[in-house]
């Protein structure tokens, strides 16, 4: 019977329980689409495996060659190179690496019949646009077999099947302004142009800027354009640097199998190999691998996230669907009474309130469910092309969306509890007359809302930072941390609900010298506070939830731009060459021609020891113990010029001692009773050291961009060679991105293996996650002020009647109408600021706790841009919207 009665009156009152259901669908809507594009992100076993290795069964990478190392079951997951003892003798393993020809060792390797294709990835290229040469990465892959299908796709055009055929990737195209057809040259090689045949992409990197050919059709020209400018053949270094990059697909024969053992064999030879077979079941062996050092206090951070997230998504659509029902129970307090009249106990009264949040909760949560995976559905292109990966597939898993759903219906059963219990308290005739019987808070709530908030926020932060990591599970397998933190963040988000009412009757007070429009809307506010504080909960719920997105978001990004460690000085350009040394002074040359305004050049030296005819070892300075390992790094050799532009200093004290043959040193651990200790080691492993006088110059640990420097002179003083790396340039205005793409295809052209960087410092990413949950929490903010707003006006329709029978213009009621908007939206933006802040800051402190130097996030970091936008312009549009909303039908009073 009661769900019976409340679907009638749902029906009766159409318009009302369309912006209730609506107050449920919208948070639901913003749960189910970020569910979605979480899921559809996280990569299966096997979809992992595909944009890895295609269709292929394994992918080898020559990490090492020579060494031995350690992989994760993805080698991309990490990779070690297990450190190598001195005077130690080279394993059998190690010797054969070296001295083998890579495909040969695994082909003895790999079961018999092993098929091995390259899939290694080519030099930088210059390609000619209209706007001068471009730099672009090359590859080559036959894309008429379907071995490549899932780490290369083809998605327009066709597949290259003639010799000067390419593919080039959507980035590609849209940089250099090309359209399938037309033809690309290649620098080097403008005799022989290529014909753009078809589009293609990276699943798992849609930003990549390539261009693909046939096997055989890029790369030995390449480097016969290199052949024929003379360049020395490349030396040790260039062909470790070239080995890092060489990578083969493997095809196994039927019935052939690799499993972890395999894996760890080729370890031993320097190689890793993520085997399909070994990432769809990985042995326990693998996984205790992957435990890492701080595995399971991560794990613990992601699932107080995850929770923290959770809990206050379930709070935002209680308090988004509890104004809603709160208004519509007193809309409908004279047919309540109706009912109690006839002979209804309270408790029918109860029940067909409750029923209303039963039928409007189920139609909201099944709407906004099925809103949310449409709404990804149809966006999936634009939210895949924002985070930069495809995904893996579209994920509406249906335990997750029927319990979001679910979760929607009980909220929304909770929600309409406080309105069925008021209702039901409701005398009958006060119903039938349409008084509010509903009494003011006490005084004593103000003073519990503010302890509430405090202890809120104390909790929240004191379980990111305290405590140790991993503790056991108490409840739902979270932590005490976990639960503190998820505590912590609802306490103080319903300490600000306390607040509500005595906020709005402080607004009633400072109405007095305001003009006619404004005090009647503040007075009304205050006056009718059953009905302004619910839609302002709502609003605050929403906002909290944007903002908590927003702080949590900017706060990461201000803390990993704290964790990020410059190279080099801001916009410092640094040339460096692997082998052929003979290509340095060509390549200052062209350089100094694309990008005119470098200034001074500093050049590079790495100090060697030469300890037989063509041996030679490189010179590490000792940096002492840290973190229990012995840290140490390649000399840097050069004059007072690479004090200047490698670290940003000009000290004449310095330089003199530079001049002086002392070392100039930067980090205080290189220093030992004020000299730098060298090591190197000779034949038969054998350590030769040496050691030289250092001055110490105070530099702040962010701007230590090499340990020390120390004079050519000083170095062939000790019996030791120098040999060129490089130059740095430090120009006094940043290097435009066009003039650096015009130099380092200049570069590719003149050096395959040498390499152009500009010091930009830190650049924020997106994922998919992020995009999704501001978008979403955008969404969610626009709709929760514009229908809380309209279940107010709609409520206070008799009062702005009365206004009418009284003589007021209508635009005085419009003014009245907008300003009640605005106030409502106005608080509920300032409140849901504060408490969205609460568990965004106490997450930034778990992180920042998990990350040892990571900085602390302060009030100064939060994105008051976005926070302005929301309080000045949400309720801005709020009362815009209120003060435009046209009444419908008339009102007689006589």
């Amino acid at each position: 019977m009661a769900l019976r009665i409340a679907r009638r009156d749902a029906w009766r009152a159409r318009g009302r329980s369309a912006l209730v259901a609506a107050m449920v669908a919208l948070p639901v809507l913003g749960v189910a689409g970020a569910d979605v594009v979480h899921r559809s992100g996280q990569l299966t076993a096997a979809e992992r495996s595909d944009r890895l290795m295609g269709r292929a069964d394994a992918l080898i990478g020559a990490y090492a060659p020579g060494r031995t190392v350690e992989q994760a079951v993805f080698p991309d997951d990490g990779v070690r190179t297990l450190p190598q003892p001195a005077g130690a003798v080279p394993s059998a393993e190690q010797r054969r690496a070296m001295e083998t020809e890579p495909v040969a060792l695994l082909g003895g390797l790999l079961p018999a019949g092993s098929w091995l294709v390259p899939a290694r990835s080519g030099p930088v290229a210059g390609v000619r646009t209209p706007d001068g040469l471009m730099p672009v990465e090359t590859f080559e892959a036959d894309l008429t077999r379907p071995l490549w299908q899932g780490r290369l796709d083809l998605v327009a055009g066709r597949a290259p099947t003639a010799p000067r055929e390419a593919a080039a990737t959507r980035e590609f195209l849209a940089e250099t302004g090309l359209r399938l057809g037309d033809t690309v040259t290649v620098q080097g090689l403008e005799s022989a142009p290529f014909t753009l045949t078809g589009t293609v992409e990276h699943p798992g990197d849609l930003r990549k800027v390539e261009l693909v050919a046939r096997p055989g059709q890029l790369y030995g020209q390449l480097d016969g354009v290199q052949a024929a400018a003379g360049l020395a053949p490349l030396g040790t270094q260039a062909d470790e640097a070239a080995a890092r990059k060489a990578a083969w697909l493997v095809q196994l024969p039927a019935g052939a199998t690799l499993d972890w053992d395999r894996v760890r064999e080729l370890n031993r030879y320097g190689y890793t190999l993520a085997a399909r077979q070994v990432a769809q079941n990985p042995p326990a062996a693998a996984m205790d691998r992957q435990e890492a050092i701080g595995a399971a206090d991560q794990r613990e951070r992601t699932a107080m996230a995850a929770a923290t997230t959770a809990a206050l998504a379930l709070l935002e659509v209680t308090l988004l669907a509890g104004p809603a029902f709160a208004i519509g129970a007193r809309q409908a307090r004279r047919r309540l009474a109706l009912l109690g009249a006839a002979g209804g106990r309270p408790g029918h009264v109860r029940a067909v309130v409750l029923g209303g949040g039963l039928v409007l909760g189920a139609v909201g949560a099944g709407l906004g469910t099925a809103a949310g995976c449409g709404l990804v559905a149809l966006l999936r292109p634009w939210i895949e092309g924002l985070g930069g990966s495809r995904f893996g597939h579209l994920a509406l898993r249906p335990l997750d969306l029927a319990l979001i759903a679910a979760t929607g219906v009980a909220t929304a059963l909770l929600a309409a509890l406080v309105p069925a219990v008021q209702a039901g308290r409701r005398e009958v005739l006060a119903g039938l007359n349409g008084r509010d019987t509903v009494r003011p808070p006490g005084r004593w709530v103000p003073l519990l809302g503010l302890l509430t908030v405090a202890a809120g926020a104390g909790l929240a932060l004191y379980g990111a930072v305290a405590g140790q990591a991993g503790g056991e599970p108490v409840l739902a397998g979270l932590s005490p941390r976990t639960l503190s933190v998820l505590a912590g963040a609802v306490t103080a988000e319903l300490g600000l609900l306390l607040l509500t009412p005595s906020l709005l009757a402080l607004c009633g007070r400072l109405a007095g010298r305001l003009p006619l429009g404004p005090r009647l809307a503040l007075r009304d506010t205050a006056r009718h506070r059953s009905r302004t504080a619910p839609a302002v909960a709502a609003v605050l719920a929403a906002v909290a939830g944007a903002v908590a997105v927003g702080v949590h978001t900017t706060g990461s990004q201000v803390q990993d731009r704290a964790a990020y460690r410059l190279q080099r000085p801001l916009d410092a350009v640094q040339l460096e060459i692997h082998g052929d040394t003979a290509a340095l002074p060509r390549l200052r040359t062209a350089l100094a021609q694309d990008l005119p305004a470098l200034g001074e050049r500093a050049d590079l030296y790495q100090a060697e020891y030469l300890f037989c005819e063509g041996c030679r070892a490189t010179v590490y300075a000792d940096g002492g113990q840290r973190y229990g390992q012995t840290v140490s790094s390649p000399l840097t050799v050069g004059d007072a010029a690479v004090l200047h532009n490698l670290l940003a200093l000009r000290d004449p004290a310095a330089e003199a001692a530079l001049a002086a043959g002392k070392a100039v040193v930067t980090d205080p651990g290189y220093l030992h009773d004020g000299r730098v200790l060298l090591r190197m080691q000779g034949a038969n492993g054998a350590v030769r050291e040496e050691s030289v006088e250092g001055v110490l110059v105070e530099r702040p640990a962010d701007r230590r961009y090499a340990p020390l420097v120390i004079g050519a002179q000083a170095v062939r003083r000790m019996g030791l060679a120098v040999e060129p790396v490089g130059s740095i340039w430090l120009p006094s205005s940043p290097t435009p991105e066009k003039a650096e793409r015009r130099a380092a295809a200049t570069v590719s052209r003149l050096a395959p293996y040498a390499t152009l960087e500009v010091e930009r410092g830190y650049r924020p990413t997106t994922g998919l996650t992020g995009v999704a949950l501001s978008g979403f929490a955008a969404l969610v903010v626009l709709g929760a002020a514009v229908v809380a707003t309209a279940l107010a006006a709609a409520d206070a329709r008799r009062d702005r009647a009365v206004l009418s029978a009284i003589g007021a213009r209508p635009r005085t009621r419009r003014t009245l109408a907008g300003l009640q908007a605005g106030l409502i939206a106005l608080l509920g933006a300032v409140l849901g600021t504060v408490s969205g802040a609460v568990p965004a800051f106490a997450l930034l402190r778990s992180r920042a706790a998990g990350q040892p130097g990571s900085p602390s996030v302060q009030l100064s970091d939060a994105p008051w841009p976005t926070i302005a936008l929301l309080v000045l312009v949400l309720p801005l549009l709020a009362g815009l919207l209120g003060a435009a909303r046209r009444e419908r039908g008339g009102h007689r009073y006589r």
